[in-house]
């Protein structure tokens, strides 16, 4: 689909996800600190994925600057928050050329990461790629904050989603990223995206190419939030899904003391909590899981961006 009227009156009245800000995108911003045309700061060979995403040849990762959750943590608040201006503005066939030029230096997939508030447009792109030749598994890797409508833009042109379920408690989510309904919201979410994608399936190497992984970061102080979420995914859809649990929270002084941040979010994440959800996670017979190991980092994780 070309840049036409119908995708622009996507971007007129936004409603892409559930700020439903109505911004005229055309014109200013939106809630996401984003215009019409997808911002990327970054793409790169990234091996910092899990282990079935990444292998040893990287996951082409690329990375989009603006984000409709802007929790007041956010690692990558650099770009998430639009503020660095310095992202290379791509049109669809410009994205396109991104993603091929990844697939030609071996990547084992193409990993959009926050793409959604662009998502009529980066829909575009990864058709204009297929017809051009791209013929290697595309990720959508978002905060888990997405409606259904949204979702489905990309059906029978993704073949992986890996949503974030950050929160279960209503409380945590306002105090965090003024998102009430988050839970709510990912649970639809994460159906619609299982949906699209089905089971699990691996090439030969044993790497990803069609499923959901669904990632939750556990936050200082939040273990039984953490318990909730797991009891979930897990009672929901078992082992037809990754879950991937992480312990890397770090806090990063400079954006959480702008942000006006809640006090327990510059503590690190007790290592004995950690321990004991992973734990607790195997205890409830989940096969397909990932798990960090002990004093991982989120400085690790961090690109780095223009």
């Amino acid at each position: 689909m070309a840049y036409n009227s119908a995708m622009r009156s996507y971007y007129e009245h936004c409603t892409l996800c559930p700020r439903y800000c109505r911004a005229d995108r055309t014109e200013s911003f939106g809630y996401c600190r984003a215009g019409t045309v997808p911002a990327v700061n970054l793409y790169k060979l990234h091996y910092g994925e899990e282990p079935i995403i990444s292998g040893s040849n990287g996951s082409g990762t690329v990375f989009f600057e603006g984000c409709s959750l802007k929790c007041c943590f956010c690692q990558n608040h650099s770009i998430s928050r639009g503020e660095t201006g310095r992202g290379r503005r791509c049109n669809a066939e410009e994205l396109s050329d991104i993603y091929l030029e990844l697939q030609s230096r071996g990547a084992n997939n193409i990993n959009l990461v926050t793409p959604m508030h662009y998502a009529p447009t980066v829909a575009n792109s990864i058709e204009t790629a297929r017809s051009r030749g791209l013929d290697i598994p595309v990720i959508i890797n978002s905060s888990g904050y997405d409606l259904p409508d949204t979702i489905r833009m990309f059906e029978g042109l993704v073949n992986i989603f890996i949503p974030d379920m950050k929160f279960y408690s209503r409380d945590l989510a306002i105090k965090y990223c003024n998102a009430p309904n988050y839970f709510e919201t990912a649970c639809l979410a994460v159906d619609t995206m299982v949906k699209i994608a089905g089971d699990l399936r691996f090439d030969p190497r044993g790497m990803l190419t069609r499923g959901v992984i669904v990632r939750h970061l556990m936050m200082p102080g939040a273990l039984f939030d953490t318990k909730h979420i797991l009891d979930y995914l897990t009672s929901r859809y078992g082992d037809r899904i990754y879950i991937s649990l992480m312990g890397q929270y770090t806090p990063i002084p400079e954006i959480l003391d702008s942000s006006k941040a809640p006090s327990e979010l510059k503590k690190t994440l007790n290592p004995l909590h950690y321990r004991k959800m992973t734990d607790y996670l195997m205890s409830l017979g989940q096969q397909n899981a990932f798990v960090q190991d002990e004093g991982a980092s989120g400085d690790e994780f961090i690109p780095d961006f223009i």
